[in-house]
This record gives structure tokens, sequence and C-alpha cells, in this order.
């Protein structure tokens, strides 16, 4: 059964229960009222009758007179008296050949000297009847009995059941009518919600959204807490996009990265095994080759296995440790990587300088970009490593060189993996270096970015918020 025929049945059936409850409520209080009335009108026609009743005195008898109940008859309305035996001794004449019924139960009540009404029926029809004893000198004399018809009364509500049967199921058939239309007046924007949602599923396209009414209502809510959805799943959709993406290119560039140095180990070794009398220095060449490829093999490994932690969510455990010492270390092992190059460090921190990092990827981070410096530098010039403190109480890292410079529109682009630009057409590496440096800046909450300096090169600068 649908939503919108469950809340027309509720309708219906709330309506129709309140209009019950009322009807009866109604027919109940009409039927008292008008009883009530019967019987506060044959209660004063009893006592009118009693007034008239007059005890005549005489020299050995005393009687008692009786009036003529006719005066006090009506159309719908009879009288009877009775004397203590049960017999009939006056009758008004709009009862024809008729008595007003007379039960034991009714003699013997009015004999104790009670007072009360009891709905007979005479012939076809219900009399409502007033049974007064006659009591004179404290001695039961007869019984007046006034009675009305209950005809009107019976036809009256007859016609008051009918006309509130009628009305009310008229009025809950018109309620169910109304109500249809007001459920699918109310539930329009359920099968907008309903046909955004099936188009989305049928189509997959993830920009579409649902119309939401201005009136802060629950289904408003209710659209808008699904657009919301609908927004998170198609950002979550183009990132894996991206990232589908990111790794069809990753898969590629690394087989190609890989099947290099794998092919010149794999040439140089068949070379080795072919020569029937080897020269010493053909085979020391082809050593040496093989060992430079298998170092480049083991950095792209290595490279490789970093962006893999990154992509697993990889989190990087820090510690406080001092900034000097650390640069002391880094500028050891970056002066082997120099070459004909020179490096400036330029620390402008006080001596003790305290940072929370990593200390093992802080390290790593430094040498990708001057290892990217010293590349990409000019034979006999310098590479400037500069650490101050900004104002904000940041650490600042800046690496400068003086080199070819970023091709316009690269300053980003670089810190994708595998991105090689123009300029590093036949320079030794893997793209991975620049994206892994990024990353490890991003694990310590800082942001690193590239330009070109002034007068030529490129300075790429870090800066993270670890001062202690």
């Amino acid at each position: 059964m649908s939503l919108r025929m469950r809340l027309t049945l509720l309708y219906t059936g709330v309506l129709s229960m309140i209009l019950l409850i009322l009807s009866s409520v109604l027919l109940l209080a009409t039927s008292h009222i008008l009883h009530r009335e019967i019987d506060e009108n044959i209660a004063s026609r009893a006592a009118s009758v009693i007034k008239s009743i007059r005890i005549e005195d005489s020299l050995f008898l005393r009687e008692v007179v009786l009036p003529d109940v006719d005066v006090f008859a009506a159309p719908d309305t009879y009288l009877q008296m009775v004397n203590a035996r049960g017999r009939v001794v006056s009758r008004s004449n709009n009862l024809g050949r008729q008595y007003l019924p007379l039960s034991e139960y009714t003699l013997r009540s009015a004999l104790q000297g009670q007072k009360f009404y009891e709905t007979v029926r005479a012939g076809e029809q219900e009399i409502r009847v007033y049974n007064v004893p006659l009591v004179v000198d404290g001695q039961l004399v007869g019984i007046l009995q006034v009675g009305r018809a209950l005809s009107t009364v019976n036809t009256l509500l007859a016609r008051l059941r009918f006309f509130v049967i009628t009305g009310g199921a008229m009025a809950v058939t018109l309620a169910g009518i109304l109500g249809w239309f007001l459920a699918k007046t109310a539930l329009n924007p359920v099968e907008r919600i309903i046909q955004t949602a099936s188009s989305i599923e049928s189509g997959g396209d993830l920009s579409k959204r649902i119309e939401t009414d201005r009136a802060p209502d629950e289904l408003s809510r209710l659209a808008k807490t699904l657009n919301a959805m609908f927004e998170r799943l198609e950002n979550m959709y183009h990132r894996l996009q991206e990232s589908y993406e990111l790794q069809r290119r990753f898969v590629s560039d690394a087989s190609h990265e890989l099947r290099t140095p794998l092919t010149t180990i794999r040439g140089n070794a068949e070379l080795l095994l072919k020569i029937q009398n080897p020269d010493s220095t053909l085979a020391r060449e082809a050593l040496e080759d093989i060992a430079g490829e298998a170092r480049r093999l083991t950095r792209l490994v290595e490279d490789l296995l970093a962006l893999a932690r990154a992509d697993a969510g990889y989190e990087l455990e820090k510690e406080v440790v001092p900034l000097e010492s650390l640069l002391q270390d880094i500028s050891k092992k970056a002066r082997f990587m120099a070459g004909d190059r020179e490096l400036a460090l330029n620390n402008l921190c006080p001596p003790a300088t305290m940072i929370k990092v990593n200390s093992v990827y802080f390290e790593q981070l430094i040498l990708i970009l001057l290892d990217n410096a010293f590349k990409y530098a000019p034979p006999g010039t310098a590479v400037s490593l500069t650490v101050q403190i900004q104002r904000e109480g940041r650490l600042e890292l800046a690496v400068a060189d003086r080199g070819p410079g970023l091709a316009p529109g690269e300053e980003n682009r670089i810190f994708d993996r595998f991105y090689r630009g123009e300029g590093t057409r036949g320079k030794e590496g893997s793209g991975l270096g620049l994206a892994i440096a990024r990353w490890i800046v991003n694990q310590h909450g800082g942001y690193i970015n590239a330009a070109n300096r002034p007068g030529g090169g490129s300075v790429f600068t870090v800066s993270l918020p670890v001062i202690q």
C-alpha cells in the first residue's frame, strides 16, 4: 500500500472516529433532553390532576370526587385512573377502547407509595407513563397514570440519526477525496526526491540536485540533507576518478621507469657473459652501469614505497629535536650530492631552537629539494638553503638555485607524480621526489610552493608550524 493511500485512510479514519463520537454524543444528548421534557410534561399534568381531586363529606360518607381526565388529555397524552384493586375507574376518551398497561409490578410499586416512570407498549406504539399513587388520609385509593406517546420523539430521533449518518458518510467521503489530493500535494516533494534519486541511479549524473521549497519544513530539510549527500558523493566520485587516473598513470610511468634500469642491468650482464676474453676496462664499465642502475632502481622503489604509504594514509610520528643538529647532519650528506656545485647554508634561527618533526622524513624533505636544485644548477654555482623563523612563529625553509627556472604554469604541476617538464629532458630522475616532498610537508601541517627567482633560477619555499 502506498504512503498516499495510507495517509488518506488515516485522515478518513480519524475523521470517522471523531464524527462517530460527536454523533453519538449528539444523539444521546438529544434523546435525553426530549425524554426529560416528556417526563416533565406528564409529571406536570399529573400534578394538575391531583390538585383537581376533591373530597366531599356527607352525613355518613366521605366521597372522593375525581376530575374529568379529558380536560387534561391531549392528542398524544393519555390519562387513566385505577383503584387499589387495579380496576380502571376513569380514562381519557383518546384511548378509545384501549387501556394503559398496568402490570403487577406497577400495582405493587404504587401500593408501596412510589412514584415512577416506565415505558410501556400499547398496541404498536411506545408510551411513556408516569405512575402516581393517589393517597387520601394516608390510605391508597388508586393510581393515576399519565402517558404520552413516544412516536413523535422516535420519529424525530430517527430523522436526526438519518441526517447524522448521511451527513457523516458524505463528510467522510469528501474528506477521503480531499485527503487523497492533499496527500498528493504534501508528497510532491517526496516524489521529486524519488525522481531525482532514480535519475541519478539510472543516469549516473551526480551533479543533479533536488529542488527544495523555501519553507523550512521536514521535507525541505530532507531534500537539503540529500543534496549535501549527493554533493559529497559527487566529490568522492571525482576524487576516485582522479585517483584512478593517477593510479593508471602511476602504473604506466612506474613500469616505464622500472623497465629502463632493468634493461640496462640485463644488457650489461648479458654482455659480460658473452665476452670470451673479458677486457678489464669494458667489464668495469659494464659493472659500473649495473651498479648505477641498481642504485637508481633502489631509489625508485624507495620512492614508490613512500608514495604507497602516503596513499594508505600513513601518519608520521613526530618528536621534539634540536634544529641545529638536524641541519648539520643534512649539510654533511648534501655536500656529497653537490658535485661541482656549492651548498650555502644560512641558519638564521636561534641556536637553541627546537622543532617537532619526524627527523627521518624531515631530512628526506630537505635532501629532495637540495638534490633537485643541484641537478638543475649550472656547474660552479651555489645552491642556498636558508632557514629562519617567521613572525607568525613558523619555520621557513627556502632552497634556491641559479638554474633555468620553471616554465609558465609548472608551479603546481611539478608536484604531481611522474611529472617531467620540458626543462627536465635528459635529466636523471623518476619524477617522484617533489610529490614525496609535498606529502611530507602535508604530514607536518605545512605548505610548499615553487617560484622563479628574479634574475634566473627557482626557489622552493616550505613553511611548517613546528616551532616549540
